[in-house]
């Protein structure tokens, strides 16, 4: 830089030439810086923008982070606070301003960590992202467990020896991955992905030992945490010690409190399953002995109830010859005692039947009589005749049913005569 200066010295700059070598010589000097202090004088603009002081005790500089850079940012800027940030030193031409220019913002310190943490955790649950309805069901028995985590880190260890003391059995395919550390956010996504991915990985858990604040930071960052919420595999966050909680906790399907307990949640106690299973066998045989021996009794009680066919047609032929002896023997009683009432009953219906056709011929005769007296023929035997008009057979009753010359019939108690009206008088 000082070289640069010499070069310039006894020329005529504009303001404008001047400002652009010193941007350059900046940039060449300085090119991008971590800068630590204060946020003050914080402003946002319309469209997105930060604009501040980055201060210490002794000095301060004007900063802004433009809306790209902001709207990655895992926090929400605030007054007072502490901060670490990654910029470029330039000069804002319009007003001769030395600036930073951040690309990267981190809060320093617990105290701004847990605010950042409280920022986003606020922001994520508003979306949904903790809601129990997107929790999936952790598989009873896992076929195979994608585990992300730092090879080198104690946690794996931790992780694989609960693993094999509760079920050996089980595969497990590890992503090797930095779990701190700058960029170490990517690597944890990238695992999440790749795992989701793999045919056969029943569930990933993601794991890692306990630390700070600052340690656990990239189960903190946005990007992992919407990572597991899209995924379609079930996710275990077992990150840190009991007291620890980081974000990837409350978005997990299931939370464990240390790697060891991760382990306890993906898989059954082989012991205990096979113990159980002991029990049930045990159970199950002694319902299967009962069974057998209330179904001996039946077969044994059947047995006795059971005849043989040829024996059973032998009993039912003797059932059969006494029940006809026993009907010939009440047919022949009954037909002597038929007998005898039969007797007495024959002589009084001879006499009823004899008194009956007395009486039906002495009435007959009455009717007989009375019919004689009532018949037209005796009518004609005491002299009368029935005089009836030959031409249509009519009986006369009026002489005016005739005409002189017409033809007459009349039927007489013995005989009949044919004659012809030779005159009518009226009555």
């Amino acid at each position: 830089m000082r070289d640069g200066i010499e070069a310039l010295e006894g020329r005529v700059l504009g303001v404008s030439e001047l400002v652009a070598r010193l941007r350059e010589a900046l940039f060449d000097e300085f090119g991008e810086v971590w800068v630590e202090g204060e946020i003050a004088s914080l402003h946002r603009s319309r469209p997105g923008h930060f604009y501040f002081d980055l201060k210490d005790s002794d000095a301060q500089l004007r900063a802004v982070i433009f809306r790209r850079a902001a709207s990655e940012l895992p926090f929400e800027p605030e007054e007072g606070m502490q901060v670490l940030a990654r910029a470029q030193l330039d000069i804002y031409a319009e007003r001769g301003l030395l600036q930073l220019v951040v690309s990267r913002l981190e809060p320093c310190g617990e105290g701004a960590l847990r605010l950042a943490f409280e920022q986003l955790k606020r922001r994520l649950a508003a979306e949904g992202l903790f809601d129990p309805e997107h929790k999936q069901k952790l598989p009873f028995l896992p076929r195979r467990i994608g585990l992300i985590t730092s090879q080198q880190g104690a946690a794996i260890h931790d992780f694989l020896r609960a693993l094999r003391q509760r079920f050996p059995a089980v595969d497990v395919l590890l992503y090797d991955a930095r779990v701190q550390g700058e960029g170490a956010w990517r690597e944890v996504v990238r695992g999440l992905h790749l795992l989701d991915s793999r045919p056969g990985v029943d569930v990933i858990v993601v794991t890692r030992g306990g630390g700070s604040i600052e340690d656990l930071w990239t189960f903190n960052r946005e990007e992992v945490v919407r990572a597991i919420f899209e995924l379609e595999t079930p996710v275990v966050s077992g990150i840190g010690h009991e007291v620890d909680l980081v974000l990837t906790d409350l978005v997990a399907d299931a939370r464990a409190a240390t790697p060891t307990t991760a382990a306890e949640l993906v898989v059954p106690d082989a012991a205990a399953l096979l113990r159980e299973l002991s029990a049930l066998r045990a159970q199950l045989t002694q319902r299967q002995r009962m069974r057998l021996q209330a179904l001996r009794h039946r077969l044994e009680s059947l047995s006795r109830a059971l005849v043989h066919p040829a024996q059973r047609l032998t009993e039912l032929g003797r059932r059969l010859g006494d029940a006809r002896s026993r009907l010939f023997h009440a047919v022949g009683h009954e037909r002597e005692r038929g007998s005898i009432r039969l007797a007495p009953l024959r002589e009084r219906l001879g006499r009823a039947v004899e008194s009956l056709q007395e009486r039906q011929g002495a009435r007959l005769r009455a009717l007989g009589g009375r019919l004689h007296a009532l018949s037209p023929l005796a009518v004609l035997g005491r002299g009368y005749g029935i005089v009836r008009r030959e031409s249509d057979g009519a009986i006369l009753q009026s002489s005016e049913q005739v005409r002189v010359g017409e033809s007459i019939g009349v039927r007489l108690a013995r005989g009949a005569l044919r004659a012809s009206v030779t005159k009518t008088a009226a009555e």
